[in-house]
C-alpha cells in the first residue's frame, strides 16, 4: 500500500483485526471508508436508524465473542446512536463505534452536522472516546480501541474520524501488514492460589451450593469450562438473564435461572453458598441480594474489581475472568472427594418450573375472547425450532417469554439490559442474524417496543435476514399501564393505551410475510408458516392487556391478591380507595 485515504486505512486495519461485520447507516462523511469496505472483505449491513446498527454491533459481539464494529455519520448520526453507546456501556459489550465529524479547521463556523463536542459527550458512557487528529496513526489508534474494548472490563469505545482525516491521502504505515491478529487476548487474568483454595474449600463443605451465572461468564466463553466444573463437583447452575444458554437446558446439574434460587429457598431449601458467577448485583437481581438467600456465603467472581460487594457485603471476591477461574477451580477440584448431590439439584429443576404452576389452570382466553400472555408464550415457544435465537425486547412482554424459553449455547439469547432500552430488539436481531447465519433469529416484543424501529422490517429484507419478529399486542404499553392500575387505579390512566394496530401488514409492505393469531391453534400454524416462507416476517399475536405479570407487581411493591396501598392520585386532589384493583386471573391465585 502507497498513498490511501484515512477511510481506506480504516478499512484495511480492521481487516487485519478479522473483522468481518461493520453495522452502518449513510452519511457522507463515511464514504472513504464505505467504498473501501469491499477491498478489504468487509460486510456491510446497513439499518434504517443509527441507533439499530449500533444496537446490532452489541448483540454480534455478544454472540461472537468477537468485536462489534458499528460505523456513523457525523451530527446527528453520532446522537441517534447514543442510546446504543450508552445501552453497550452499561451491558459492558466490546463494540467500536466510529462517528464522523466536519472538519476540525470548521469547528466554530455552524458547518453542516457540526456544532457539538461528540468527543465530551460520548467519554460519560464509553471506556474510551479518542480523536484522530492524522491519517497516519489510525492503525495504532483503531488496535488501541479494539484492545481498550476487548480487555478488562469489556465495553465500548468511541472513535470521532473528522472529514480530512477520513478522505486525505496519506503513506500506510508499514506496520500494518505485521498486525494480524492483534486484537485476539492471550492470558486473561485468572485468580491466583489462595484464593482458588478458599472457594473450594468453602464449596466442599457446603450442603446446598449453587452458581449463577450471568453476562461475564457469557463474555468470557466460559460455557464448556462452566459444564466441566459443574460435572466435577456436582454443583448446580442457574443463570441470570445474559447467561442463558451457558448451560445444556436438559442437564440434570442445570436449575434453569437465578429464580429458582429464591423459589427453592420459599420450599424451605435455600442456598448456603452463592457463587457469582460474572453475575452482578443489582437490577436483575432483585436489588440489594433479592435473589440472595438469607444467611447464605456469597462469592463473587468479576473480572472487575468494583463488582465484589457493591450491594453489600460478601464473604469472596475474586477478580479475575470467569472461564479462567473455572479452569483453576476444576483442576483444584480434581484432589477433592465431593459429596452427592441429587435431591438439591432436584430441587432447583423442580423451582424452576413452580411459577408455571399458577397459570397452568387459567383459561386460555378471556372472556372477552383474548389470549393470557402466559398461554400464547407458552404456544409460541413450543413452536420454536430447537436452534433457534431468541431476542427479547423489553417491556412485560420479554418477562412472560422468559418463563418458556430454552436458548440454546452461548450467545444464542439477547435481551435489553441495565439501561432498560425498549426498541433494541430489531437491532439485536439483525446483529444475532449475521452472527448466526445458519440459525432462525426469533424477536418477541411488545406493541410498544416494536415500534420504536419498526422500519428495520426493511433492512431484514433487504439483507435477507432470517429473522421473525412477533408482536406480542396487548393494546397498551403493559408495564406501565399495569403499574398505573396498581398505584392509582384503572381509572387514572395516562399516555399508555395503544390501538390494535396491524404490525404486520408493515412487514408485508416492506417485503415481508405477515401473520396475525388470535388462538392457539393459530399460533402454531403461523409459526409454521413463517418457518417455512423463506423470508422475514412478523407475527402479530392478540393477548389480554389487562393481565399483569407478577414481576410488574413486585416492581411496585405489591403481591398478587393484595391490596395496593392509598396514595395521593397524580394530581394530589383524590387518593386510592384502598380497594383491590381488578385483575383477572389473579383472583383465585395465590
Amino acid at each position: 500500500m502507497n498513498q490511501v485515504t484515512g477511510g481506506a486505512l480504516i478499512a484495511r486495519t480492521l481487516q487485519v483485526a478479522g473483522v468481518e461485520e461493520v453495522f452502518s447507516l449513510h452519511g457522507g462523511h463515511l464514504d472513504a471508508f464505505l467504498i473501501a469496505c469491499r477491498d478489504h472483505g468487509i460486510r456491510l449491513t446497513d439499518t434504517r436508524h443509527e441507533a439499530s446498527a449500533g444496537h446490532a454491533a452489541e448483540a454480534y459481539a455478544r454472540a461472537t465473542g468477537k468485536i462489534g464494529v458499528a460505523v456513523l455519520t457525523a451530527g446527528p448520526g453520532f446522537t441517534n446512536a447514543y442510546t446504543a453507546v450508552a445501552n453497550a456501556y452499561l451491558d459492558r459489550m466490546p463494540v467500536v463505534f466510529i462517528v464522523g465529524a466536519p472538519s476540525t479547521r470548521e469547528g466554530d463556523l455552524n458547518t453542516l452536522q457540526g456544532g457539538i463536542d461528540q468527543i465530551a459527550a460520548a467519554s460519560h458512557v464509553t471506556k474510551w472516546a479518542y480523536r484522530i487528529g492524522h491519517g497516519a496513526r489510525i492503525p495504532e489508534i483503531v488496535e488501541q480501541a479494539i484492545r481498550r474494548a476487548m480487555t478488562g472490563t469489556p465495553g465500548p469505545v468511541l472513535l470521532e474520524v473528522p472529514i480530512e482525516v477520513m478522505f486525505t491521502p496519506v503513506a500506510a504505515p508499514p506496520r500494518i501488514d505485521g498486525l494480524a491478529n492483534f486484537a485476539l487476548t492471550e492470558g486473561a487474568p485468572a485468580p491466583n492460589a489462595a484464593q482458588v483454595a478458599a472457594l473450594i474449600d468453602l464449596l466442599q463443605a457446603a450442603e446446598r451450593p449453587v452458581v449463577i451465572a450471568g453476562g461475564g461468564a457469557t463474555l468470557s466463553r466460559s460455557a464448556e469450562a462452566l459444564l466441566a466444573f459443574a460435572e466435577a463437583t456436582g454443583i448446580p447452575v442457574t443463570t441470570g438473564m445474559k447467561g442463558e444458554g451457558l448451560m445444556p437446558q436438559d442437564h440434570p446439574l442445570y436449575g434453569g435461572s437465578m429464580v429458582s434460587v429464591p423459589i427453592a429457598a420459599a420450599i424451605g431449601a435455600p442456598a448456603d453458598v452463592v457463587v457469582l458467577l460474572g453475575q452482578r448485583v443489582g437490577l436483575f437481581t432483585g436489588g440489594r441480594y433479592g435473589v440472595l438467600p438469607a444467611g447464605a456465603k456469597i462469592a463473587q467472581i468479576d473480572i472487575d474489581g468494583g463488582e465484589p460487594g457493591r450491594g453489600g457485603p460478601i464473604d469472596l471476591a475474586i477478580m479475575a475472568d470467569c472461564r479462567e477461574t473455572l479452569l483453576a477451580l476444576t483442576e483444584a477440584a480434581k484432589s477433592r472427594t465431593w459429596p452427592d448431590r441429587p435431591e438439591w439439584s432436584a430441587t432447583l429443576r423442580t423451582a424452576r418450573v413452580i411459577p408455571h404452576q399458577q397459570w397452568l389452570e387459567v383459561p386460555a382466553t378471556s372472556p372477552e375472547g383474548l389470549l393470557h400472555p402466559f398461554h400464547a408464550c407458552k404456544a409460541l415457544a413450543e413452536a420454536l425450532p430447537e436452534d433457534a435465537v431468541i431476542v427479547c425486547d423489553g417491556g412485560e412482554s420479554s418477562v412472560w417469554v422468559r418463563d418458556h424459553i430454552r436458548p440454546k449455547g452461548t450467545g444464542s439469547f439477547h435481551i435489553t439490559g441495565y439501561l432498560g432500552t425498549l426498541g433494541v430488539g430489531q437491532g439485536f436481531a439483525i446483529g444475532a442474524a449475521r452472527a448466526f447465519p445458519d440459525r432462525p433469529v426469533f424477536l418477541f416484543a411488545g406493541d410498544g417496543g416494536v415500534g420504536f424501529h419498526i422500519q428495520e422490517f426493511d433492512a431484514m429484507v433487504r439483507h435477507g435476514l432470517n429473522v421473525h419478529t412477533i408482536v406480542l399486542n396487548n393494546a397498551c404499553w403493559g408495564m406501565s399501564q399495569n403499574g398505573q392500575d396498581l398505584i392509582y387505579g384503572p381509572d387514572k390512566r395516562a399516555i399508555v393505551e395503544l390501538a390494535d394496530s396491524a404490525y404486520e401488514k408493515v412487514a408485508e409492505a416492506f417485503g415481508g410475510t405477515a401473520y396475525r393469531a388470535e388462538t392457539i391453534e393459530e399460533i402454531a400454524v403461523a409459526m409454521k408458516n413463517a418457518l417455512e416462507g423463506g423470508k422475514p416476517s412478523c407475527i402479530n399475536v392478540r393477548i389480554d392487556g389487562t393481565v399483569i405479570n407478577p414481576v410488574t407487581m413486585n416492581m411496585v411493591g405489591i403481591k398478587p391478591g393484595e391490596k395496593p396501598k392509598s396514595r395521593p392520585a397524580a394530581d394530589g386532589a383524590a387518593k386510592n380507595d384502598g380497594e383491590k384493583v381488578v385483575m383477572p386471573y389473579y383472583e383465585n391465585v395465590e
